[in-house]
């Protein structure tokens, strides 16, 4: 049978209508899928060690201790902002053991390196508990802070954390959001039609048959069963004929580049500046202060990052591709006395792989919710 026929198989007899607002957002949680565990390993498993008063040696002491914890509740349950947090950290604990060995034991280790540095802070302030920020804040946090997790000090005093891990050298996302988000976010969701035009005819409209289950028109829209359809297509696709695949990976990342600079260089200045203070994980001052922590294997330091201090006095700023990349690009600021650039990239955030759901698949699979990320400030 022809692909098209098992698409025309595999559609289902009834469709329950979809809002076009929950359609959108269906997306947005299919791309978040794959960062979110990545994420809650680093991010929840300290909590519940330093509340439970543990302080594991190795990957397989942490998983003995987060195996014996149960439900989450007792010593655990403080850990969370509500019982919807608590089920998901008790989901994420027995997903552990079909998870891929390699990717467990970094994260872990990870974990490991981020209990260590919450003792440490404790040694020197006490703490109370720490709270796991995963879907909403706890009381007394605003909603937009940046920290994945919270300390409450004995003293009543807060703070903020955001976790990353990586290498030594590397240079982790500051800001880790998606394109579409942040067109919307500095006021320019009228950009995205123009360049998801654009996708069409130079990307999508290259894979083969997809004539057959959609149109430049609704391509995009987030309709499940056209965005589904899409999907297998382009899975089809990239098995048979994988460098043209790529080629086209290339061409859809180099025209989101373009869309976006090109609104984002329409801003005026007060614009663009408050769109790098209230979306990028800036060490701010704020009534619960925020600090950047970064795990290398077992270890966790604090990092600091100069946009800061930088942002208000910034006058003139400019974003281009960086040409001899085809993720990269940056963004020149001003200052009266110093002249730097912001490290961005937009790319996929997964890749694609025949055995992987059609959910989590990457690239074109992504549509415009391809990743949108700043890591640094650096010299020009």
């Amino acid at each position: 049978m022809s692909l098209k026929g098992y698409v025309r198989q595999l559609r289902p007899i009834t469709e329950k209508y979809i809002p076009p607002v929950d359609r959108v957002q269906n997306l947005l949680s299919e791309a978040m899928d794959v960062t979110t565990d990545n994420a809650s390993i680093t991010e929840l498993f300290p909590a519940l060690a330093f509340n439970n008063k543990f302080r594991p040696s190795n990957v397989e002491d942490f998983k003995k201790f987060l195996y014996k914890l149960g439900d989450l509740k007792r010593g655990s349950k403080k850990t969370f902002v509500n019982d919807s947090n608590r089920q998901a950290g008790v989901e994420l604990i027995n997903k552990l053991p079909t998870m891929e060995d390699r990717f467990v034991k970094s994260k872990i280790e990870n974990a490991i390196g981020i209990t260590n540095y919450l003792y440490d802070i404790d040694s020197g302030k006490k703490i109370k508990n720490v709270i796991w920020g995963y879907r909403e804040k706890p009381s007394g946090i605003p909603k937009s802070h940046a920290g994945d997790i919270f300390i409450f000090f004995q003293n009543r005093e807060k703070l903020g954390i955001s976790l990353k891990a990586g290498t030594v050298t590397s240079k982790e996302p500051l800001l880790n959001s998606y394109v579409k988000t942040q067109l919307g976010y500095i006021g320019k969701s009228d950009a995205l039609k123009p360049m998801e035009n654009e996708l069409w005819d130079a990307v999508y409209s290259k894979i083969p048959n997809i004539e057959t289950v959609a149109t430049k028109n609704n391509y995009a829209s987030g309709d499940r069963k056209i965005t589904k359809n899409i999907r297998e297509l382009y899975l089809q696709f990239h098995i048979e004929n994988e460098t043209q695949s790529n080629e086209l990976y290339t061409k859809m990342v180099l025209i989101q580049r373009q869309h976006f600079c090109k609104a984002l260089n329409t801003l005026k200045i007060k614009e663009f500046k408050d769109w790098v203070f209230e979306h990028f994980n800036l060490q701010k001052p704020q009534t619960v202060p925020l600090i950047l922590v970064k795990a290398v294997g077992k270890n966790a330091e604090q990092k600091g990052d100069d946009l800061a201090s930088l942002l208000p006095l910034v006058t003139r700023f400019h974003a281009y591709l960086n040409k001899s990349s085809v993720q990269e690009w940056f963004i020149d600021i001003d200052t009266p006395d110093e002249q730097k650039k912001l490290k961005m990239t937009i790319r996929s955030d997964a890749g694609v792989r025949e055995d992987k759901p059609l959910s989590k698949i990457g690239r074109l699979a992504k549509f415009s919710m391809l990743k949108l990320q700043y890591s640094g400030v650096l010299d020009r």
